[in-house]
């Protein structure tokens, strides 16, 4: 990191800026390249000439500098619109390679990850997420299906497989085969059935590839030709090639290797398992670390900077194709997706014995004046409430550590209930939230929304769909979750809204976190289809059949 500090009036030009750094020779490399520059031995510092600041951000990136706000924001303004400008001239008039029937229409920029697919068998699509990383990999296999008999889908975190086979039926006319069998014997027998049925899609996650049944069945498959691509969803929980993933990952070896992940990989070292796996790399991890990183610290054994950085870009951009949303001009103001979890066993007992409680009391609660509020502890139990057990939180902190705050977002985080926004909020201090709920004075959520509208280290705002859904502005926000829904859509819609305003800054991904086979699931799919039953339910109008009818879809009677 290279610390930029702007001169009142330099020792060797008069509008300049100094550079300090912790001592990296690939760095002071590049410092050497300006034109203009000069040492400063007692500062231990360089000074640069204001009109070289530009040459420096180009050769270390930006990501790079660490420099006052103004200054920061200035820079990285130029730096957006610069890769906008280049974005556009890339897809003026873009068109897919060849003829294929797409059954969602792609946008340009997927247009541009689908023949990138088609030209490459190897290949890492690091779009941030709400660029379709999911639908351009489905595409570009659906479109040379002839060639690779299957594909399977390993997906990084385990919940993400629901998606997955969502995203399947959405995108494409292939059917997706479930490999989540309760014992890994059990799994590897599925893997088996996979090769024999209709199914396109095999989907796995990649906890099961440390297991050797795991791996002997899937090279099988790869050996007698049933495989033929593999798409790794969230490559980076693989980058550690001494795990047993990651060890798993360099035999599965198929034609057609897909990796797609959001997150920014900064450091050297955890790149060489994946582009070993992506065959462009070819040195062992010892001959590739020695090549690109420094090493000191106690015995010499700890990486203290990297070198040779032109190099491994090149390396990397071999395969890689990586779009920001600030650069691609086609997206749409907003992108909706569901994040399923899985209810942890202890969860899904407590599920149980709530629900069994609903059904013996069902006829009572048909004719009760809210008969709705029966399913609010079976809501509370998925959002986090009951047990020390929170899968929806588990994700949240996933996507804030791998994809949000290093892209340098910040989040909002809605729940109906108090209670359970004050899990959150404890659970997620490090990230300095803003906190806006009823029992918050009126001055205080004032406060509170400046300190996460104006405090860069202010990364995620928590409040109530009632409190903090209405009457705020809050569009330094580019993620914004739902623990739980609110019964009326439009409540959900006016709290996304608080992102999506005036002054927006590019898309706004809204995540509704959805426990799979519970309540939240039927709230899901099924009011958007119905809501006018729905509405006649909750605000008293509705018939002992209709009352009947949503608490069988919801509850899955």
């Amino acid at each position: 990191m290279i610390r930029v500090k702007k001169l009142e009036k330099g020792t060797y030009f008069d509008d300049a800026y100094m550079l300090s750094f912790r001592y990296d020779p690939s760095t002071v490399a590049k410092v050497k390249e300006l034109a203009q520059r000069r040492y400063l031995p007692e500062e231990r510092a360089w000074e640069i000439p204001s009109y070289e600041l530009p040459n420096l951000i180009d050769k270390v990136g930006l990501s790079n500098i660490e420099a006052e706000d103004t200054l920061l924001g200035a820079l990285k303004s130029k730096e957006v619109e610069d890769r906008k400008a280049a974005t556009a001239e890339r897809l003026k008039g873009i068109k897919p390679l060849i003829d294929f029937e797409f059954t969602t229409e792609p946008l340009p920029h997927q247009i541009e990850a689908f023949n990138f697919g088609l030209q490459n068998n190897m290949m890492l699509i690091g779009d941030e997420q709400g660029l379709g990383k999911t639908k351009e990999s489905i595409d570009i296999c659906v479109a040379r299906k002839a060639e690779l008999v299957k594909t399977l889908i390993v997906c990084g975190v385990n919940s993400v497989k629901y998606n997955w086979e969502k995203e399947i039926k959405k995108h494409s006319k292939e059917s997706s085969f479930m490999i989540d069998g309760k014992t890994m014997t059990i799994r590897a027998a599925q893997i088996y059935e996979w090769y024999k049925s209709s199914s396109y899609f095999g989907i796995i996650n990649i906890e099961s590839l440390r297991k050797e049944e795991i791996q002997d069945a899937l090279y099988d498959g790869i050996r007698e030709g049933y495989i033929g691509a593999i798409i790794v969803d969230e490559i980076h929980k693989a980058k550690n090639g001494s795990s047993q993933q990651g060890k798993a990952l360099r035999i599965l070896k198929t034609p057609v290797r897909l990796g797609l992940s959001g997150t920014p990989m900064n450091k050297a070292e955890d790149l060489w398992n994946i582009l070993t796996w992506l065959e462009v790399e070819k040195r062992s991890y010892y001959r590739f670390k020695s090549t690109y990183c420094v090493m000191g610290g106690y015995g010499g054994y700890h990486v203290v900077g990297h070198k040779n950085l032109e190099s491994l870009n090149a390396e990397l951009n071999s395969v890689m194709l990586r779009r920001r949303k600030d650069e691609v001009l086609d997206l749409p103001p907003k992108v909706h997706s569901t994040e399923y979890v899985e209810l942890t066993k202890k969860q899904q007992l407590i599920y149980r014995d709530i629900k069994n409680g609903i059904i013996a009391e069902l006829e009572n609660i048909l004719t009760s004046v809210n008969p709705l509020s029966c399913t609010l502890r079976l809501r509370q139990l998925t959002g986090g409430l009951f047990t020390e057990d929170n899968p929806k939180l588990d994700r949240i902190k996933d996507m804030l550590a791998e994809e949000i705050i290093p892209n340098g977002y910040k989040a909002l985080i809605f729940s109906q209930w108090e209670k359970i926004t004050e899990v959150y909020y404890e659970a997620l201090k490090e990230y300095n939230p803003a906190y806006i709920v009823g029992k918050v004075s009126a001055e205080d959520r004032e406060a509170e929304k400046e300190r996460f509208q104006n405090d860069p280290e202010c990364k995620l705002a928590i409040g109530t769909i009632g409190a903090m859904g209405t009457g705020f502005t809050l569009n330094k926000a580019s993620y914004v979750f739902f623990v739980d829904k609110a019964w009326v859509s439009g409540d959900n819609a006016q709290a996304e809204d608080r992102a999506h305003r005036i002054g927006t800054e590019g898309t706004v991904n809204v995540i509704s976190l959805v426990a799979k086979g519970t309540v939240d699931e039927g709230i899901e799919e099924y009011l958007i289809d119905n809501q006018d039953l729905f509405d006649r339910v909750v605000d008293g109008k509705g018939s002992k059949h209709d009352i009947r009818q949503v608490l069988t879809n919801l509850l899955k009677l």
